[in-house]
């Protein structure tokens, strides 16, 4: 137990070096009411996921399950796991919009929630610069781990998209000074972490921006 403890508080530790920023593109226009069903569209239909494992992709979805959970929605899923509801109201494909608005009119879900990743940096887990590169000021090692991620909500009856809007998320790591006046480098976040914090970010923006 107590191995596990330091382990833990470094988690923490590496979490709070995460910072997130809100880019808006699309300033949402309408009212997210506690009743609303809203559905996430599978991670794994979304080629820019890739770098993560199935798990990872998995856990992000349950993750934003459970803050709009925390929110007051409680109409809330991942639209795979609707396979019986859409097969039996012949839903097949979203792009079409007689089949799209169905969601709303048959199944109750008023909107989507789109994910996109974009660019990603995972940089080293660990560098050092001598007492000597410090005073020449040599440039530092490259720790950052950082991604930019799009969330977008979507109208199933209208297949409008109502609110969209950009994360970026950065960890640059941290760095400590040795008796040599040397610097250690260390930066132990996983790109999986960063994206949590962004999705976290992420979800309670679109939740307040979409409030009355």
């Amino acid at each position: 137990m107590k191995k596990l403890i330091p382990i833990f508080l470094s988690v923490i530790f590496f979490a709070s070096c995460t910072n997130s920023k809100i880019y808006t593109a699309r300033t949402c226009m309408v009212c997210l009411q506690p009743q609303d069903g809203i559905l996430v569209l599978p991670l794994a239909w979304e080629p820019t996921f890739r770098l993560l494992s199935v798990a990872e992709k998995n856990q992000i979805e349950r993750q934003i399950i459970s803050l709009l959970n925390k929110e007051g929605f409680q109409k809330v899923e991942i639209l795979d796991n609707l396979d019986y509801e859409l097969l039996r109201e012949g839903i097949k494909d979203l792009n079409d919009p007689v089949q799209r608005e169905k969601l709303s009119s048959k199944l109750g879900y008023s909107y989507l929630i789109g994910l996109t990743l974009g660019l990603t940096r995972v940089g080293e887990t660990w560098g050092y610069q001598t007492g000597q590169e410090v005073y020449d000021m040599a440039p530092v090692p490259d720790m950052e781990v950082s991604s930019i991620l799009r969330m977008a909500l979507i109208s199933t009856e209208t297949g409008q998209i109502d609110s969209d809007f950009t994360i970026t998320s950065t960890n640059s790591g941290f760095s400590t000074s040795d008796k040599a006046d040397g610097l250690d480098y260390q930066n132990y976040t996983k790109l999986a972490g960063v994206i949590h914090h962004g999705i976290t970010k992420g979800t309670k923006n679109l939740v307040k921006s979409c409030s009355c």
